[in-house]
């Protein structure tokens, strides 16, 4: 009985000591890409101004009254936009050949700023369920089928086996899911 629990021991650390090799190996690659290729060009400069530029507009903007509940939205938006672009990457259905910092594989400066900013934006200025899904339904359009194609043209984000209607169902599908979520919590609380 032990021998088959040491050699089962054995196994797992065989695996793990591969994946700490290959971890090691793509850390080293994706570090010289980008110490190389990415830091300080245009893209690099421009992901930048974009982890900097909506939330600088949305403090200018931000309804007082509502700025807890519109933070708990975007926060919201963040979390599901990190989530999901993890998912993609690991599953290469896209990669990001342009990062602002080189230890992760998704697009921070849209995970954390523009997602989020643009989506509390629309969440704060159309109250009613109409108004929003239509203004969700334009933001989900621009941003799947303006905003995608201009950074893969930027070589920034380049498609593997995704389709940009894909992008359009979900951008829509999470600025909806999450209005009702924190309506619900709102009657919560109230």
């Amino acid at each position: 009985m032990i021998n088959i629990y040491i050699s089962v021991i054995n196994g797992v650390d065989g695996y793990i000591n591969k994946l700490i090799g290959l971890t090691e190996q793509i850390r080293e690659v994706r570090l010289d890409y980008w110490f190389n290729e990415v830091v300080f060009t245009t893209n690099w400069w421009f992901l930048l101004l974009l982890s900097i530029i909506p939330w600088v507009l949305w403090i200018k903007f931000i309804d007082p009254k509502r700025l807890f509940e519109t933070l708990f939205y975007g926060s919201l938006i963040s979390i599901y936009s990190i989530l999901l672009d993890d998912i993609g990457s690991y599953y290469l259905c896209w990669i990001y050949q342009y990062q602002l910092v080189p230890i992760s594989s998704r697009l921070n400066p849209v995970d954390l700023a523009l997602m989020p900013v643009t989506y509390m934006v629309v969440y704060q200025y159309f109250k009613s369920w109409k108004t929003f899904f239509i203004a969700q339904s334009i933001l989900s359009f621009g941003a799947a089928f303006l905003f995608e194609p201009l950074f893969e043209w930027l070589h920034i984000y380049r498609p593997i086996h995704w389709y940009l209607i894909y992008s359009f169902i979900i951008y829509l599908v999470l600025g909806i899911f999450n209005k009702w979520f924190v309506s619900i919590v709102n009657k919560k609380l109230s």
